[in-house]
């Protein structure tokens, strides 16, 4: 219950309460000092009493006034420091510096009755110095504390002491007096106790925050280090895929021309052996333009499209060699000026490459038909065949390809299979493109 009502007041607040112990007790010996000596003159016992002590102060009421300016002085100082300039550092050094001449000044004033204002400074220098040096200036305000106590300074330098002002009066005044002088005192230092106790406790705290967080950051290291191998497997992962998706588009498109353009050498050999050696050439020039696609994708896998031909280029570029491989007839139309970003090319290219590619190899188809067109703030693009079609559209390696691409720009793909196969593809664009 102690340490939860310790944890409870702050260190301002502990700061004030020894300001005013502190206050009160001076002026309170000093009182006892000035209204005795005022009774010793006035029942005429000045000698029975300055027998009777070893030091007197020679003007008691001007002790006092001093007393009482300085304490006045002291809190001043203090309210500069914790409310006019509390972020000033210059400002707190400078009252911190007076504050301990006040000190001095007092215990001289006082011949060391009192010396829990030493305590107070104590207690505004650990609150207001940086943390490393906190325990040390306890430690030295305690022996400085010990050091200008009345009995051990007295042994060296005659003092003169409010007990023998207090033992002036009957035994009741004098019970009541040392009880009130000797409550001052504790209240002062366990005021100050209380006060290192809340100090170590702050401290503690913040070394328990700093632990905290410190573990946080560990486990915040290490989650980052378990995601920079998530991302590294989920990188190698995605060029694998990328890796080959190019093969496929590359390879696979390239094979199926010159398959079916070996099968019409096939069946044109025995009776047109000029034609059959003619479209040998031409599967010979698809197999050229296949190994430098090959080579291409190996070399650099940096730009999706075949070459830095615009797409259009590209797109009748392999309508062309896949006509001269196969003799199928691909007919290819836009309405809208083909000029869009790189990955957006990419993607209406190797869907375009990879349905003739499939119209070629599983439809049989003979006719192609490829249109590109505009609709509001997407590009459509629609591949249609007379092939035999199918009656299950399966999601092999190729079609599931282009639907990855098509969904990369938050488009939609369809495949149709009536008098023939149809692959439709929206893509939203991204800039405006005009009509061609």
């Amino acid at each position: 219950m102690a340490v939860v009502m310790v944890k409870n007041i702050s260190l301002s607040k502990m700061r004030y309460l020894m300001l005013c112990i502190n206050i009160m007790a001076c002026l309170f010996v000093m009182s006892v000092i000035a209204v005795t000596t005022k009774t010793v003159c006035l029942f005429e016992k000045a000698g029975d009493f300055i027998n009777s002590v070893e030091r007197i102060p020679a003007n008691p009421g001007m002790s006092f006034f001093n007393t009482a300016l300085i304490c006045t002085m002291f809190f001043v100082t203090f309210v500069i420091r914790q409310v006019l300039f509390p972020e000033n550092g210059t400002a707190v050094n400078i009252t911190l510096g007076i504050d301990l001449f006040l000190n001095i000044g007092l215990l001289r004033v006082m011949d060391c009755n009192y010396n829990g204002f030493i305590l107070w400074l104590l207690a505004n220098i650990i609150y207001h110095v940086e943390s490393n040096w906190k325990y040390p200036a306890m430690i030295a305000g305690i022996f400085v504390y010990m050091f200008f106590s009345y009995d051990l300074v007295n042994v060296y330098y005659p003092l003169f002491s409010v007990r023998n002002y207090i033992l002036f009066y009957s035994r009741n005044i004098q019970h009541v007096l040392f009880f009130m002088f000797y409550t001052f005192s504790a209240l002062n230092l366990i005021a100050f106790i209380i006060f290192c106790i809340q100090v170590i406790r702050e401290q503690k705290d913040v070394i328990d925050e700093i632990n905290r967080l410190y573990a946080k950051l560990t486990r915040a290291n290490e989650e980052l280090r378990e995601y920079a191998d998530i991302k590294e497997k989920m990188g190698q992962t995605k060029e694998r895929n990328r890796i080959a998706m190019e093969i496929h588009d590359t390879i696979g498109h390239s094979l199926t021309g010159i398959s079916v353009g070996v099968d019409t050498c096939i069946a044109i050999m025995d009776n047109n052996p000029s034609a059959a050696k003619a479209q040998l050439q031409v599967i010979s020039g698809v197999a050229k333009n296949g190994i430098a696609d090959i080579r291409r994708s190996v070399s650099t896998l940096q730009q999706d499209l075949p070459n830095h031909m615009t797409l259009e280029c590209t797109i009748r570029d392999m309508i062309e060699r896949a006509e001269k491989a196969t003799g199928i007839q691909i007919l290819f139309s836009t309405h809208v000026a083909l000029c869009f970003e790189e990955d957006e090319e990419t993607v209406i290219f190797r869907v375009i490459q990879e349905s003739v590619t499939n119209a070629i190899r599983h439809g049989k188809a003979t006719r192609i038909v490829i249109t590109i067109s505009k609709e509001a703030d997407d590009l459509v693009t629609i591949i249609s065949d007379n092939g035999t079609g199918c009656a299950v559209v399966k999601s092999g390696f190729g079609i599931t390809h282009m639907k990855e691409r098509v969904s990369m720009l938050h488009g939609t793909i369809d495949f149709i299979s009536h008098n023939g196969f149809t692959v439709k593809a929206v893509i939203p664009l991204r800039r405006e493109v005009k009509n061609d």
